[in-house]
This record gives C-alpha cells, sequence and structure tokens, in this order.
C-alpha cells in the first residue's frame, strides 16, 4: 500500500505475482458496481436490482474516506476490494464486519486469500481491531476460503434472503485477530 500501512508488527502477506494492494479510492465504485452487477458475483449479495446495487456501492465506497478499504489489482486492473465496516461507538471499536468482493475473472488465483491477510493486517495495525465478523449466504462456496483463514461459525438464520420460490440462509462467522 502506498502509506506503508501494511508494514509493521503483523507479517507481510505475499501477493501472487503482479498482485498489487492500495487503499479504496472512490473512482473504484464502477469496478465495485460492474462486478455486483455480474450474475455469477451479484447471486452471493443481497441486492435485487440496480437502484440496490447502486445504494450498496455508495454505502461500500463511503468507507474508502477512512482508509478502511483496500483494493487489489492484477498487473494494474482492481480485482478485488475488501471493506473493515468500522464502528464510531466507543463500545463497538474493537470489532469490524467486513465485506469482500473479488471479480468473477479472478477466483481462485489467491487474490482473496491475499485481500483477507491483507484486510486483517489493516484491521490490527490501523484500527486496533480484536475481532473481525461477516456473513456469508449459507451455500457460498467462498466459506471454505474463510474457514481456511481462521474464521469460526457462530449462528445461523435460515430464513434471511426471499427470492422468488425459496428461502435461502446465513452464516456468521468471527476470527480474533
Amino acid at each position: 500500500m502506498s502509506d506503508a500501512v501494511l508494514i509493521g508488527k503483523t507479517e507481510e502477506p505475499t501477493p501472487p505475482p503482479g498482485l498489487t494492494v492500495r487503499y479504496t479510492e472512490a473512482s473504484d465504485a464502477d469496478h465495485l458496481k460492474n462486478w455486483l452487477m455480474d450474475p455469477a458475483v451479484s447471486s452471493w449479495f443481497p441486492m435485487a436490482d440496480e437502484a440496490e446495487i447502486e445504494d450498496a456501492v455508495r454505502r461500500w465506497i463511503s468507507f474508502s474516506r477512512v482508509k478502511s478499504s483496500i483494493t487489489v489489482e492484477l498487473d494494474g486492473v482492481p480485482c478485488g476490494i475488501a471493506t473493515l465496516y468500522v464502528q464510531a461507538y466507543k463500545k463497538l471499536i474493537h470489532q469490524a464486519e467486513f465485506g469482500i468482493i473479488i471479480g468473477s475473472d479472478y477466483r481462485n488465483k489467491g487474490i482473496g486469500t491475499f485481500l483477507i491477510k491483507s484486510l486483517m493486517k489493516l484491521a490490527k495495525e490501523q484500527f486496533h481491531l480484536e475481532l473481525l465478523h461477516l456473513q456469508v449466504y449459507a451455500e457460498n462456496p467462498a466459506i471454505r476460503l474463510y474457514k481456511r483463514m481462521g474464521f469460526r461459525e457462530f449462528g445461523k438464520q435460515s430464513h434471511w434472503i426471499k427470492e422468488t420460490d425459496r428461502y435461502v440462509g446465513r452464516i456468521f462467522m468471527e476470527r480474533f485477530l
């Protein structure tokens, strides 16, 4: 990262060849929207239409103002974003939920692993977080990645999303840093 936030006490994540990480910028919103509009990606997010995706993009990118969002680029092209939804309340500032997205063309290349390691380093060293948590569709194959990264399940909701003819559950996961 250009601001050297990933250098310090925690072991430096090793990127796959050609991969770099930087703070997310407002201009990354177009990439995020394109990824969320991709049916291969959008099926794992709760937004139902373009208006909801645009709202989610605004919220997600807004965390770039406090530098709690990072973007990875492969050979100079943005391919993923991870964001810490940092808290403003004193009793909650020890923890944060995070969101992560990898463009469908960039999956299964070690990018998600690198991005999560980089986000954990940012969380611990820049924001002094102790706990990260996430929520994920119960059927999402990314659950394997989260488990491999040390996240453990701490709850479920069976009727989270209502699609036309079925309900989809979600799993809550957490990891201490």
